[in-house]
């Protein structure tokens, strides 16, 4: 049936076409007989234009008979209501509001049939009075990025004419597109391009910061946002939202500053004083996070986040009483949050509030039976309270639940420690070195162990490794120095002193040891200097003897002297260290002051033999012979054997006697 309604067209058409022809050729004929007329009588007709309407005429004669292309003299279209005439010279403009219809085309043709419009990019093989829109258009330009549109004029579907279309984008095309599409990356090209055509639309660049912001350009999207506030600087959105991203950059004081706008706007806004809060908090300002979390409260009393948020800042300035009281208030809202319970439990262990604490970590492990930190935290505010049997019980418990913790394992040492059961400390505090190799303190407990034990090879292997890492401190030193002292390596022993007293080492012991160390390797002269610094911080009898003897073999007298001083302030009624010091009076050749010494020794002491001699001895210098001869006698009487003594007697009766012979 196609077919034969297609031939019945053509022989209609070939029917037509002859008749046009029979007709152009007597149209043609009557022309060129008009054509000499014309030569004669051409000035007269151009004058009426006549020439023109007989060149359409000739134009009109050669496509209908000798089948040239006719020619387009314009084509007339209702845009939006209204008509517009356009030639091929012409340039047809289309937004996406229009709409148009390409109501006729003029040509040169007989055969209007043969004549088509070509709109592209829209409608369909004819587009001659059909109704187009013109966002079809725009969208296939935006869409395909396509640049030239047309109007083409086809004869026999060949074209004769061309009509440029302009089709323009507007920034609400762009937004149209925008909020069509799927894919960010081409949403943002879109906002882009309608910011950049309307750079005053503020939505619009909310809209593009947003997506930024969305796709993790936030640099991008706080420039945006800034320029929507330099146009409108109470804009809400833009606020809120770069406080918002001033705090995830943690910019804490621009976060803060944001937010003091959003409230100048709306002073009820209590988010923004919650997050003014934070952000003090996060600083460090404490004080303030207080201040702006009872802002927020007052607008806000239901917010339990932010009433956490309180009682912590509240503890951060010291204010237990009250942070505890919110705290409280926070678990009476969730009674069943175990984050909160535990936040609580944490604060009454902390404030040594063991016995509720213990509650609390009881009401953890009804809801986590297997919380090996809230068993052992139980452990803690026992241990806090003395009861090491409980204690221990819930570190084993703990452990049970989390073997490899090393932290309950050195809390558990800790316990085994502060019990005397140092064999158990220790074999804990080895499976924390074995499940944390750097823990230090472990390290050194279990050192301390070995140096109690006397094992100072294991203690000193440990220390040794300590010192690696805490490399300047003074305790550390002491020990290694009196490993190496007990295993009778003075010389690493002086070394390990002598950096310990470097880092600053006030322990007077130090000294005392040091000197010992100096002694055994036969430096003497150090070791008296370390003597010295000892006795002068916690002097002793035994160093106080020792600095003595040196004294006295150096021939220091003075120094001696100062020493036995020292030394009777610790001992006042100690006879021997008088007729010390008299001794050394003796030989300095100050006689009076032994004789005082030696007299004051006898006070405390009246059965030394050797004190009434020297007493006797100092009188002889003197010339005191009756008196030398008392006192070498008093020596005789107490030590018959002294034969110092016993030949003393009879020389002193002598000089007696001699003297009296000189005064006869």
């Amino acid at each position: 049936m196609d077919y034969y309604r297609n031939s019945v067209d053509e022989d209609r058409e070939n029917k037509e076409s002859h008749k046009i022809k029979r007709t152009g050729l007597i149209v043609f004929l009557v022309v060129l007989v008009s054509l000499g007329i014309g030569m004669a009588l051409r000035p007269l007709m151009e004058v009426f234009g006549v020439v023109e309407y007989l060149k359409k005429i000739k134009d009109t004669v050669l496509v209908a008979v000798a089948g040239q292309a006719p020619h387009l003299y314009y084509i007339d279209i209702e845009k939006n209501g209204q008509d517009i005439r356009l030639e091929e010279k012409d340039r047809f403009e289309i937004s996406y509001r229009d709409e148009f219809v390409i109501k006729s085309v003029s040509t040169n043709s007989l055969l209007k049939r043969r004549i088509s419009v070509d709109v592209e990019g829209v409608g369909t093989e004819n587009d001659l009075k059909s109704l187009l829109k013109g966002i079809t258009l725009v969208d296939k330009k935006i869409a395909e990025g396509k640049e030239s549109f047309a109007i083409k004029i086809l004869y026999r579907d060949t074209p004769i004419a061309t009509i440029p279309i302009d089709v323009k984008i507007m920034s609400q095309d762009w937004l149209r597109f925008a909020r069509g599409s799927t894919a960010e990356k081409s949403r943002v090209e879109y906002l882009e391009r309608a910011v950049s055509m309307q750079p005053d639309d503020i939505n619009t660049r909310k809209m593009l910061a947003g997506l930024y912001l969305k796709i993790g350009k936030t640099d991008k999207a706080v420039k945006e946002y800034n320029r929507v506030l330099t146009s409108k600087a109470d804009d809400l959105v833009s606020l809120i939202e770069l406080a918002k991203i001033y705090m995830e950059k943690k910019q804490f004081e621009n976060s803060i500053s944001m937010y003091r706008k959003v409230i100048t706007i709306d002073p009820k806004d209590d988010i923004a004083y919650a997050n003014i809060a934070y952000s003090y908090a996060q600083l460090g300002n404490w004080v303030r996070a207080v201040a702006n979390c009872e802002a927020s409260l007052k607008l806000n009393p239901d917010s339990t986040t932010v009433r956490y948020n309180l009682a912590e800042a509240y503890d951060k300035t010291g204010r237990v009483k009250e942070a505890v009281e919110q705290y409280e208030k926070v678990m009476k809202k969730m009674p069943g949050d175990v984050n909160v319970i535990l936040v609580l439990a944490d604060f009454y262990l902390r404030e040594g509030r063991n016995d509720d604490a213990i509650e609390m970590y009881r009401k953890v492990i009804q809801k986590q039976p297997k919380n090996a930190s809230a068993y052992a935290n139980i452990g803690v505010a026992y241990g806090n309270k003395g009861d090491t049997k409980s204690e221990i019980a819930n570190y084993k418990k703990a452990i049970s639940l989390s073997p490899d913790d090393p932290l309950i394992h050195f809390n558990l040492g800790a316990t085994y420690e502060k019990n005397k059961e140092y064999d158990k400390a220790a074999l804990e505090y080895r499976k924390v070195i074995k499940l944390k190799p750097g823990d230090m303190d472990a390290r050194l407990r279990l050192a301390d162990y070995y140096m109690m034990k006397k094992d100072y090879g294991r203690a000193l292997a440990l220390y040794k490794k300590a010192v690696k890492v805490v490399t300047k401190d003074d305790l550390l030193y002491e020990k290694m120095g009196f490993a190496y002292g007990e295993m009778k390596h003075y010389k690493e022993s002086a070394a390990s002193y002598e950096k310990a007293l470097d880092y600053g080492s006030n322990n007077e012991n130090v000294h005392y040891n040091l000197a010992v160390a100096y002694e055994n390797t036969g430096n003497i002269k150090s070791a008296i200097a370390e003597y010295e610094k000892f006795a002068s911080k916690k002097p002793t009898i035994e160093v106080l003897t020792i600095l003595n003897n040196y004294y006295l073999k150096e021939k220091k007298y003075d120094k001696a002297i100062g020493t036995y001083h020292n030394m009777i302030k610790l001992n006042p009624k100690n006879a021997g260290l008088y007729a010390g010091i008299g001794y050394v009076y003796l030989l300095k050749g100050d006689i009076d002051k032994a004789i005082a010494n030696y007299k004051a020794s006898i006070q405390y002491d009246q059965e030394d033999d050797t004190v009434y001699f020297r007493l006797g001895e100092a009188y002889e210098k003197k010339g005191m012979y009756k008196e030398a001869l008392s006192e070498y006698t008093n020596a005789y009487q107490i030590n018959p054997d002294s034969r110092e003594a016993a030949r003393k007697i009879p020389k002193m009766r002598i000089k007696i006697l001699q003297e009296k012979h000189k005064e006869g």
